[in-house]
């Protein structure tokens, strides 16, 4: 059974930088990483990317492994957070795919007004 997460008030702790050598060279690198920290991370917890020249932002939510600091898993907590990682990739490449689909409608909608 999971601990219950612990929240961190302090604002420096919940800012986590990934290391350039560690920063995601592609589209799905990217969101295999969000997926990580969504999974892992707390609510108050983010973790900041350079993607492509441009600082990303992303949210944990899960709080699955809280201490993980964008460094390498433990067996254990790599087994864990697995599941969650599979799911929240299902999650964003099904919102991707009903974007692209609203995408000319929204387009259409707009130009006509």
């Amino acid at each position: 059974m999971l601990k219950q997460p612990e929240v961190s008030d302090n604002r420096e702790e919940a800012l986590i930088k990934v290391p350039t050598e560690q920063a995601p060279e592609t589209e799905e690198q990217l969101s295999e990483l969000e997926a990580k920290v969504w999974c892992a991370l707390d609510g108050n917890q983010i973790a900041v990317v350079t993607f492509r020249g441009q600082q990303r932002s992303l949210s944990g939510a899960m709080a699955i492994a809280p201490q993980w600091n964008v460094s390498q898993l433990d067996a254990d907590q790599e087994e864990r957070l697995q599941p969650c990682v599979q799911q929240r990739l299902s999650q964003l490449a099904a919102s991707s795919a009903q974007q692209e689909r609203e995408r000319p409608v929204m387009d259409y909608l707009f130009t006509q007004l």
